[in-house]
């Protein structure tokens, strides 16, 4: 993920994105689930990084992890669930 930021041009994003991306699949992990997938978008000056936990029966994540991803740098944040299961989000500006 770090080498598509730099690819698209965004050398400095590296810490605050693995710092958050390391939140996000942890909070996905905690789920419990046999998967875990991680997706990335830029757009404009920002990159938006999702971790989908494939569970679908669990609630959205806890109070904690959002102002958590606000103190390492995301600018937006948020979590929902779906059939295909939790979705915790976070958008960068890069």
């Amino acid at each position: 993920m770090f080498l598509r930021l730099r690819e698209w041009g965004f050398r400095e994003a590296g810490r605050a994105a693995a710092e958050l991306t390391e939140l996000l699949v942890r909070t996905a992990v905690a789920d419990g689930g046999r998967r875990v997938s991680v997706h990335l978008a830029d757009q404009g000056q920002q990159a938006l990084i999702v971790a989908l936990s494939h569970q679908p029966a669990h609630e959205a994540a806890n109070g904690t992890v959002l102002p958590e991803l606000t103190r390492l740098g995301a600018v937006s944040c948020g979590t929902d669930t779906a059939e295909d299961g939790r979705r915790v989000w976070a958008v960068l500006d890069l």
